[in-house]
């Protein structure tokens, strides 16, 4: 059976993709399960955790770079994107807790995402104002299904709603 070139060539792309992804996984996606399960309190060891917590806020917590993962980037873009329409009820934080190309992470970012246990990013919890997890977004999210989730939170009756 005779192959061409580029057909050969094709294959042998493939089959280097199909390790490559195998053994490293798919680039910006995170890694394992975050030890922060849903329906958990969530540890709200930061100062601007505590605030939003204490003035009664859902909070949209994201542990990312959007200064160097594509990734990253949408899923604050996505979220900023809504603050116009809900802003005065979830309050977002953003927490780099890994380093870049060019500088590294604050402590306390650090901290945090080991309490979380998160590895990789972006991941997204949604928290709701008891400081609940309602949602854990893991890998990108885009913006109908962040706002559904934030809806669930903030306009739920004491924040009783099915939790996924």
């Amino acid at each position: 059976m005779k192959i061409g070139l580029l057909k050969l060539f094709t294959l042998l792309s493939l089959l280097v993709l199909s390790f490559t992804f195998a053994e490293a996984g798919l680039r910006g996606m995170p890694e394992g399960k975050s030890k922060v399960q849903v329906g958990d309190k969530a540890p709200l060891e930061s100062a601007d955790l505590k605030k939003a917590n204490a003035e009664g806020k859902a909070i949209a917590l994201m542990f990312g770079n959007p200064d160097h993962c594509i990734h990253c980037e949408k899923v604050w873009g996505n979220i900023n994107a809504l603050m116009p329409k809900y802003g005065s009820d979830i309050v977002p934080i953003l927490k780099t807790h890994r380093a870049s190309k060019f500088w590294g992470p604050e402590d306390e970012a650090v901290k945090l995402g080991e309490l979380y246990g998160v590895i990789g990013e972006p991941w997204l919890f949604i928290i709701d104002r008891e400081g609940i997890v309602r949602h854990i977004f893991m890998g990108f999210a885009g913006k109908t299904e962040i706002e559904n989730e934030i809806n669930k939170v903030i306009f739920s009756r004491k924040n009783e709603h099915t939790v996924k």
